[in-house]
């Protein structure tokens, strides 16, 4: 479940259809595949001083983050910056990553989600979870959408190694194939995996994911996992893109049903048009400052991925600090310092 991309492949901006074939066969069969070789490590140096720079000012505020509280101290979810200097293209324009993407979520799939998860020394254990339900509950459901059972996938994480990932620095642990187990469909909000041992030994041992400087780990979201202790004394930064399936059009990434012809033939004119947490149509991009629009505007999408992205000009800022998880993934302020809430 390890490739590396080849100088060919890299020209080409498209993975050979053998290699890109076995990856997503094993995201499908294990629920992850780690190609290395995706992002130059220069681009990942300057990265990694910005995550951890950032890092050290979150630290400073004396406070446990709220991610922190729901999951386990010193795992933090650090939103990334989102202006120039700091918007890699090599990351979120880059065609092998795409290329890779519209394998395993077909053409049409769009950026979701922007972030970066922080490992640091001293962390505890989180909870083992799962980040996405099943977008089909049932077998019959399923099979009425044409689906196969268990059914496949409609989002994929792709976690970036800015250094070399070990099991010293912590490395998440994984339970591979566990997102094909379908009991889960029938759990009660709030229930986990760690609620069923039997689960737990059929799925087990688990594994750990351990990725290369420059690699990225591709991720069934659904697949069992946790964060673990960092028994090292530097910090393990990681970032993270998630990506969803064109059919996917609620802004959170998840199926919706239940939308009329006229507001799907909306959707199929805008694609900026994502279902709000109300049922309303509205904007469901990524928000960044204006600064970084050449980074996605570098090249289009060979591959048929919608980039997902607005553009907010001076005198607004965006605070990536606050509101990861919220619409546009960070949260638009007047000009000024950009700080952690302290």
């Amino acid at each position: 479940m390890s490739y590396h991309v080849t100088d060919d492949e890299r020209s080409a901006g498209t993975i050979s259809t053998d290699k890109l074939s076995e990856i997503t066969a094993d995201i499908a069969s294990q629920g992850y595949a780690v190609v290395s070789g995706l992002i130059p490590i220069e681009a990942c140096d300057v990265l990694m001083a910005t995550i951890l720079e950032d890092a050290e000012r979150v630290r400073a505020t004396g406070k446990s983050t709220p991610h922190e509280e729901r999951t386990g101290r010193g795992h933090l979810q650090l939103g990334l910056r989102r202006y120039a200097p700091y918007v890699k293209p090599e990351l979120v324009a880059n065609p092998l990553i795409e290329c890779i993407v519209a394998g395993v979520l077909g053409p049409g799939a769009w950026l979701g989600f922007y972030s970066g998860n922080v490992n640091l020394p001293g962390s505890t254990y989180q909870p083992l979870h799962a980040d996405r339900p099943y977008s089909w509950k049932t077998e019959e459901e399923a099979r009425e959408d044409g689906q196969s059972w268990p059914p496949p996938g409609t989002t994929l994480s792709c976690s970036l190694a800015l250094t070399e990932i070990t099991v010293e620095n912590g490395a998440t642990e994984i339970y591979p194939g566990s997102h094909r187990e379908t009991a889960v469909t029938q759990w009660q909000p709030g229930e986990r995996p760690g609620d069923h041992p039997e689960l737990l030994e059929r799925w087990g041992p688990p594994g750990r994911m351990e990725i290369p400087a420059g690699g990225i780990c591709f991720r069934d979201p659904r697949m069992w996992h946790r964060g673990v202790p960092n028994s090292s004394d530097q910090v393990r930064p990681m970032m993270a893109l998630t990506y969803h399936a064109g059919r996917c059009l609620h802004w959170r990434g998840r199926l919706v049903r239940e939308l009329s012809d006229g507001e799907l033939e909306r959707c199929r004119q805008d694609p900026a048009l994502r279902v709000m947490d109300d049922g309303e149509l509205g904007d469901g991009r990524l928000v960044f400052e204006e600064s970084a629009q050449p980074a996605f505007a570098q090249s289009s999408s060979q591959h048929g991925i919608y980039r997902n992205v607005r553009f907010v000009a001076k005198p607004l800022r965006v605070n990536h600090f606050l509101d990861a998880h919220t619409l546009g993934g960070a949260r638009v302020v007047e000009d000024g310092d950009i700080l952690p809430d302290a």
